[in-house]
């Protein structure tokens, strides 16, 4: 293998990599609901790299370059999560940051909109959980996964078990 014609595609896919990660961030947490950006993007390019080794042929796609995507992306992938493991900084920057969007049974209106929530679905939202009054509410905030969690007041009940994940945004 000449590593001379491998570098260009190594740095391709790096390149790749980056610019998806920074159009997933600016997605926002709803429209990928439980999936980081990172385990988005290891489901994306390794289905592409994989998927185009099996349908194309050798001359088309040859199976060294697939092995370097899929062997690259890997890499990556590990690589990103040993610096958000030891980095705050790099992890905020990937993964984001929970947003606080009740507290003490007010909503918090600039961080619904900032996080493209309408209040319908944050009531939708709590009543999945059992709750109908938002008073009841000491914190709820949207987490990086896109879940809502729920801290109750002390004269706020009990809650309902998780069902599902946030419903995608329809387009």
């Amino acid at each position: 293998m000449e590593l001379e014609r491998l570098f260009p595609q190594f740095m391709r896919i790096v390149a790749m990599y980056v610019f998806t990660i920074v159009m997933l961030r600016i997605a926002g947490k709803r429209r990928i609901a439980s999936l980081s950006p990172a385990d988005l993007i290891i489901i994306i390019a390794l289905g592409s790299a994989v998927g185009d080794v099996l349908v194309y042929p050798q001359d088309v796609v040859p199976i060294e370059i697939a092995m370097l995507a899929v062997g690259t992306i890997v890499l990556l992938q590990i690589l990103l999560g040993k610096l958000t493991e030891k980095n705050p900084q790099i992890a905020f920057i990937i993964e984001g940051k929970r947003t606080l969007l009740i507290e003490n049974g007010k909503i918090n209106e600039k961080n619904l909109d900032y996080e493209d929530v309408s209040a319908e679905d944050l009531e939708e939202m709590l009543a999945e959980r059992g709750l109908e009054d938002i008073s009841h509410v000491k914190k709820a905030y949207l987490e990086r996964s896109g879940e809502l969690s729920i801290i109750l007041s002390p004269d706020g009940g009990k809650l309902l078990p998780r069902r599902r994940m946030l419903k995608r945004k329809r387009l």
